[in-house]
C-alpha cells in the first residue's frame, strides 16, 4: 500500500522523464577499430624490423622467426578488431569466450581510449560501444552455456543517485526502507527484486560495489550507472558476467537519475533464461 507522500512535488509525477538515448555511433567506434589496426600493424614492423638487423648477425634465419611471431601476433590482434567491428555493426558474435572477453576488458578498450584521445574523439563514445559489445558478448556466453543463473546467485546494483533528490529516506544500507511512493523507480525495482528472487542493492560508490560482490560472490550482475562508472565496473569485476545498463539523465550526472525498468527486466530474463544458442540448439 502507498503511503504518503513525504515531499511537495506533484503527486501525479510517476518517474524519471526520459533523458535523450545514448546509442554508440557505431562509425566513431568502426574508424577507431580501423586506426588501431593500422597503429598495431605499424608497430608491428617495427619490432620486426629494428631487431632484425641485429638478429641476423646471431643466425640468418633467426629474424624470420622473430618476424613470423610478431605477424602471428598482429594477425591475432587484428582478428580481434575485426571480430569487435562484425559484433558492433552486424550483431553477430563470432567469438564468445571468457578469454576474448577479457582481451577486449583489459586491452582493447584502453588501446581504443587511446587512439579515440589522440584523434578527439570523446570517450564516452567509446565508452558507449565498449558496454554495448560486452553486453552482446555476455548474453551469448549465456546462451552458448545452454542454461541459466540461478536467481539467488544473481545481483542488482543501482546508483544512489536514482533516489528522488530530497526524499528523507535512506535506502543504501536497506533498499527495503523505501516507502514506495511513487517518485523514484526504488519502489518498481523492489517488486523485480522480488518477483525473480534477486538481490537488489542501491550503492553510494564503485567501492561500495566491489565489496558487495566479494561479499554475496554472485555468478552474474545487472548494473546500472553512467558510462565511466559501467566501465570501470565491467573492468573491475571480471571476469563476472556484467550486464551493464546505461542510466537515464533528465537533470543531468549524480542527480535524480533514471532506470530503464524495462531493460533491467530483459536483462534478468536474459540472465535466467537464455534463448537456445544457434550454435548448440
Amino acid at each position: 500500500m502507498k503511503v504518503p507522500l513525504l515531499n511537495n512535488r506533484d503527486d501525479d509525477w510517476k518517474g524519471s522523464p526520459e533523458s535523450i538515448p545514448y546509442r554508440p555511433n557505431k562509425k566513431v567506434i568502426i574508424g577507431v577499430l580501423t586506426l588501431l589496426g593500422i597503429g598495431l600493424s605499424a608497430l608491428g614492423f617495427a619490432l620486426w624490423y629494428v631487431p632484425t638487423v641485429g638478429l641476423k648477425n646471431l643466425h640468418p634465419s633467426l629474424p624470420y622467426l622473430f618476424g613470423a611471431l610478431v605477424g602471428g601476433a598482429i594477425v591475432i590482434a587484428l582478428g580481434g578488431l575485426v571480430i569487435m567491428g562484425v559484433a558492433l555493426i552486424k550483431g553477430r558474435i563470432v567469438v564468445s569466450s571468457p578469454a576474448f572477453r577479457g582481451v577486449l576488458i583489459k586491452l582493447f578498450l584502453p588501446l581504443m581510449v587511446l587512439i579515440g584521445g589522440m584523434v578527439g574523439i570523446p570517450r564516452i563514445k567509446i565508452e558507449q560501444a565498449f558496454i554495448e559489445l560486452n553486453n552482446r558478448l555476455v548474453r551469448e556466453m549465456i546462451r552458448r552455456r545452454g542454461r541459466g543463473f540461478n536467481p539467488d546467485r544473481l545481483v542488482l546494483l543501482m546508483p544512489h543517485c536514482i533516489q528522488y533528490d530530497n526524499c528523507k529516506i535512506k535506502v543504501t544500507r536497506n533498499v527495503r526502507n523505501c516507502v514506495d511512493c511513487g517518485r523514484c523507480e526504488i519502489g518498481d525495482l523492489i517488486d523485480i527484486s522480488d518477483r525473480y528472487g534477486v538481490k537488489l542493492f542501491v550503492l553510494t560508490g564503485g567501492t561500495v560495489a566491489r565489496r558487495k560482490l566479494i561479499e554475496y560472490r554472485p555468478d552474474a550482475v545487472v548494473a546500472v550507472a553512467c558510462e565511466r562508472d559501467l566501465t570501470s565496473g565491467v573492468q573491475d569485476a571480471y571476469p563476472l558476467p556484467v550486464i551493464a545498463i546505461i542510466n537515464k539523465r533528465p537533470n543531468g550526472y549524480c542527480i535524480e537519475t533514471g532506470v530503464d525498468i524495462e531493460a533491467v527486466k530483459r536483462a534478468l530474463e536474459d540472465l535466467l533464461n537464455p534463448a537456445p544458442s544457434p550454435q548448440t540448439g
